[in-house]
C-alpha cells in the first residue's frame, strides 16, 4: 500500500484504525493527511467524528464550511447546533499538529529516548515508552506511545550497536518495542541485553514470558496495518513480528518459526501469493497457518489465494473481532497480555 499521505490510501487507513478501535491513531493519520493536504474536506470530515470532544468536533465541521459553503449536510447540522453552543471563529488557527520533539543524548534517563525521567509514572513524557519492564505492561494496555519518537530512539541506539555491543542499547531497543506493541520485535534485543547480564532476574523472567507467547508474523507493506494488527494481536497476548515485503518476511520466517502468518497480497519485490509458495516450499511450513489479507473481497483473488496455499482469506479493512476469530480458529489460546506476571508483578 502507497504511504504517500497525498494519498487515498492512507486516509482508508485511518478508518480501518478507527474500525479497529484505535482513535488516537487514526488522529495522528489524519492529521498528517491534513498536513499534506490542508484542504482535504473527507480528512477534516473524519477528524470531526473522532474528535475528543463536542465542541472540538462542532469547531472542525466550522472549518469544513469555510472550506466549502455549499456542503449542506454540514451547513444544516451547525444550523441547529448554533442555538445551544459558542463555536470557535470560522476563521480559527489551523489545528496544532503535533511534532516529535528531538532527542537529547546528553541526558541519559529515559532508557528509550535518553529524555531525563519526571514523575512517578513509570512512563517518559516525552516518547511515552515505559521506564523499564517493570512498567511495559501498564504502558502496553494504555497505548500513549509516541511512534515516531521511539522509532528515532531505536534507530539511534542501532546507529551504536553499529560499533560497539552495549547492554543499554539492546534494553533500549527491547523497551522501545514493546512500548509499540511489537514484542515479536523486542525479544532478540531483550535477548541480546541479557547474554550481557545473564543473572538479570527481570530480563531472564521477560525473555521467558514472551518466548512462551504464540509467535505472529505479519508481512504487508503499509506501516499503519502492521502497527494495527500489532497493536490488536499483542493485546490478546500474542507476540508479533512485522515485515515490510515479500522478501523481508521470507527472511524473519526464517530466523524463527512463527506460529501464523498474516500475509498481504499486494507487497514489492515479492507479492503474497509468491511468498505463500515460497513458504510451502519449506518442510517446517506445511502445516502453518497462512492468512491472505486484501482490499479485493473477489472470488478470482480467493481462489488465486488457495492455489498458492493459503489457509484463510481476509478483506480489508476489517475489524478487530475478524480479525480475532480467524486467528482462533488457528491458534490455541495465548494468555491474555493483561494477566501475564513476569513483566507486570515486579
Amino acid at each position: 500500500m502507497n504511504e504517500t499521505p497525498t494519498k487515498l490510501g492512507f486516509l482508508s487507513d485511518a478508518i480501518q484504525a478507527i474500525r479497529l478501535g484505535q482513535r488516537r491513531l487514526a488522529r495522528e493519520i489524519i492529521i498528517r493527511v491534513i498536513e499534506a493536504e490542508p484542504t482535504n474536506e473527507n480528512a477534516f470530515l473524519w477528524l470531526a467524528a473522532i474528535a475528543e470532544t463536542r465542541e472540538e468536533a462542532l469547531s472542525i465541521l466550522e472549518r469544513v464550511l469555510v472550506m466549502n459553503p455549499s456542503n449542506a449536510l454540514v451547513s444544516n447540522a451547525l444550523g441547529v447546533q448554533r442555538l445551544n453552543y459558542r463555536f470557535q471563529p470560522a476563521d480559527a488557527a489551523p489545528l496544532p499538529l503535533q511534532q516529535p520533539p528531538s532527542i537529547d543524548p546528553l541526558s541519559p534517563d529515559c532508557p528509550v529516548c535518553q529524555t531525563p525521567k519526571s514523575g512517578s509514572s513509570g512512563v517518559c513524557p516525552a516518547c511515552g515508552a515505559a521506564y523499564s519492564l517493570q512498567e511495559f505492561q501498564a504502558l502496553q494496555l494504555n497505548g500513549g506511545a509516541n511512534e515516531r519518537r521511539i522509532e528515532e530512539a531505536i534507530k539511534s541506539w542501532q546507529g551504536k550497536l553499529a560499533t560497539v555491543k552495549s547492554f543499554d542499547a539492546y534494553l533500549g531497543i527491547g523497551l522501545g518495542y514493546l512500548s509499540l506493541n511489537r514484542s515479536g520485535d523486542a525479544l532478540p534485543f531483550l535477548r541480546n541485553a541479557r547474554d550481557l547480564k545473564p543473572s538479570d532476574p527481570v530480563l531472564n523472567d521477560a525473555c521467558a514470558e514472551l518466548e512462551e507467547r504464540k509467535l505472529v508474523l505479519t508481512v504487508d507493506d503499509s506501516a499503519t496495518v502492521r502497527r494495527l494488527i500489532s497493536i490488536t494481536l499483542e493485546r490478546q497476548g500474542h507476540r508479533v513480528r512485522t515485515a515490510v515485503h515479500g522478501l523481508d518476511g521470507l527472511n524473519k520466517f526464517e530466523e524463527e518459526k512463527p506460529d501464523l502468518v498474516l500475509l498481504d497480497i499486494t507487497m514489492p519485490h515479492m507479492d503474497g501469493y509468491e511468498l505463500c509458495k515460497a513458504l510451502r516450499r519449506s518442510p517446517g511450513a506445511k502445516t502453518l497457518p497462512i492468512l491472505m489479507l486484501s482490499g479485493n473481497d473477489g472470488v478470482f483473488d480467493r481462489v488465486r489465494g488457495k492455489m498458492a496455499g493459503a489457509t484463510d482469506y481476509l478483506t480489508k479493512p476489517f475489524q478487530s473481532e475478524v480479525l480475532l476469530n480467524a486467528l482462533a480458529k488457528f491458534l490455541p489460546a495465548s494468555e491474555p497480555a493483561n494477566s501475564s506476571h513476569m513483566l507486570t508483578n515486579r
